[in-house]
């Protein structure tokens, strides 16, 4: 079973202050005290740890969506960092968890994630039928203690594509040799993500969960490539999305910060086609309780880990999207399976 670690006083409403949209649409630190969150005011935007950005542990990429009524980003999910490193042990014993690592820093849960620059790097790129522009920031890792390895991310956005980010993975020269260098979306109970989108099916949480009356994480198999949807060119994509009509009308009155208060979103995962590796597979995880407590998920069993893994390369990119759409709704359209919303 695989542990996570979600401070409770950060998950809230999840919001930041208003940060400078430079460029009309994009959103980036004014000065290096401000809230370290980038992105876009029509779509996504991410963030790490800092003084007035959006909330909880650390180890952890914030990802969300810009609200404009309220000029500011509202937190939807995590993205952990999970490098497997080569060698002798086990699988589980050579795999490391960016949030639950104490830092070599200061002795505290959680690896220090730091911005190379906290502006990011801004170009223009040429396309038709209209120029793109591109925004990039580095993100350093903190070394990994237990399994030696060392780490960064590179996460990008462009202007045709708002409503993702993408993640490039890398490693130090003085790390140790990395089997999967995994981005893991950890906090699908907030959603209550309970449909996982794949080819030809519908992957339900209450049925593949059924029975279980546990108060930890229960794993199940993975999906591999060939049951993924195609998108374009032949990237691979899965979806996750609550079967709820509207997260936001149910509250949380043991624990509010749980209580979702943002938009019905339909996230997803996207390896462009370049980066498949043939062992490319879907990967989630269930609870039926909030983290560290024994409060039950309203409705029943959500999946809290949602992730692709597969062989590392240098550079390979993975792309986590929100988008304010039904699946079926997407370009193109993904197809619709016979299911309905529960309430």
């Amino acid at each position: 079973m695989r542990r996570r670690s979600f401070l409770g006083a950060g998950l809230a409403l999840c919001a930041a202050p208003r940060l400078r949209a430079q460029g009309g649409s994009w959103v980036r630190p004014a000065s290096p005290s401000e809230p370290l969150i980038w992105g876009r005011t029509d779509g996504v935007v991410f963030g790490l740890a800092s003084s007035g950005g959006m909330p909880g542990p650390r180890g952890l990429i914030r990802t969300g969506i810009w609200n404009a009524a309220s000029g500011k980003a509202e937190l939807i999910n995590f993205v952990a960092v999970e490098p497997v490193t080569l060698g002798a042990g086990s699988r589980q014993s050579r795999m490391g968890f960016s949030e639950m690592e104490k830092s070599e820093t200061d002795g505290l849960q959680g690896k220090q994630f730091t911005a190379a620059g906290w502006q990011g790097t801004f170009e223009t790129l040429p396309a038709l039928p209209v120029p793109v522009e591109r925004l990039s920031v580095r993100i350093d890792v903190e070394p990994f203690t237990a399994n030696g390895a060392h780490v960064y991310v590179v996460a990008r956005m462009t202007s045709d594509r708002p409503r993702e980010v993408a993640f490039s993975v890398h490693h130090q020269e003085n790390s140790a040799g990395i089997e999967e260098l995994t981005l893991s979306a950890t906090m699908g109970n907030y959603a209550r993500l309970r449909w996982l989108w794949l080819k030809d099916r519908l992957v339900e949480s209450l049925k593949l969960y059924d029975g279980y009356a546990g108060t930890g994480f229960i794993d199940k198999e993975n999906y591999p490539l060939e049951e993924m949807l195609r998108y374009g060119d032949g990237d691979a994509l899965v979806l996750a999305t609550t079967n709820e009509r509207n997260p936001a009308a149910v509250t949380i009155p043991e624990r509010p910060f749980w209580t979702y208060r943002s938009a019905k979103l339909t996230q997803y995962w996207r390896v462009p086609a370049h980066d498949i590796q043939p062992d490319l597979r879907v990967k989630v995880n269930g609870r039926g309780c909030y983290w560290n407590s024994e409060i039950r998920i309203p409705g029943g069993s959500a999946f809290e880990n949602f992730e692709v893994r597969q062989r590392y390369v240098p550079g390979q990119v993975f792309c986590f999207g929100l988008a304010p759409l039904e699946p079926w709704e997407m370009r193109p359209p993904i197809p619709r399976l016979p299911a309905r919303p529960e309430n």
